[in-house]
């Protein structure tokens, strides 16, 4: 199996990588929400939910934030992230992003991914300065840039999961109601 485990050397199958990167943004797309994990200086785990404001061709990931929060230390101290995308529930897969990341400190970036709903999270200090709006200062925006991502791609109806799971139990192989696709640096390299 050269270094996969059982489910994955089954589920793997030979997809374009244009395909891929489209269904992987679809994905991401239909579920809004996404878990950024940071390390501490202490070296604890930190998730947290967040919405992309940016998911460029070559899947760099861009987060508008708060760069009074932690977030900074954590990605100075260890760049290195991980964004989970869970959709399990809704039985159509899940999609893991590893890389590294890194404020963005591009003229007018803000301005252009800024979306009014990013003014509940910031508030209105009534200072004139600190607004919610995107000349707040406390604005900033954090860039993931992915490493290796790994997309569960679910390929079946619950139904049809459901019998593969049975008929695999029954059988003794591994069902495979999906693809577990890889996308590695050099493939992004490469968009």
């Amino acid at each position: 199996m050269s270094g996969k485990d059982q489910y994955t050397a089954s589920a793997g199958k030979s997809v374009s990588l244009s395909q891929k990167l489209d269904d992987l943004h679809a994905f991401i797309k239909k579920h809004k929400t996404v878990m950024l994990v940071t390390r501490s200086p202490s070296g604890s785990l930190h998730s947290r939910v967040m919405v992309p404001a940016d998911i460029t061709k070559d899947m760099k990931i861009r987060f508008i934030y708060d760069r009074d929060s932690y977030k900074d230390k954590e990605v100075e101290n260890d760049s290195h992230v991980n964004v989970a995308i869970n959709g399990m529930e809704g039985n159509d897969g899940w999609a893991s992003i590893s890389g590294k990341a890194g404020r963005v400190e591009e003229e007018g970036l803000i301005a252009k991914l800024y979306n009014p709903t990013l003014k509940a999270w910031f508030g209105d200090k009534g200072d004139g300065v600190h607004t919610g709006g995107p000349e707040d200062p406390r604005m900033a925006i954090i860039e993931v840039k992915p490493d290796e991502i790994r997309h569960y791609h679910q390929t079946r109806s619950s139904i049809g999961t459901a019998v593969d799971v049975v008929a695999s139990a029954i059988s003794g192989s591994t069902a495979t109601p999906g693809e577990v696709r890889t996308i590695t640096s050099d493939e992004l390299a490469s968009v």
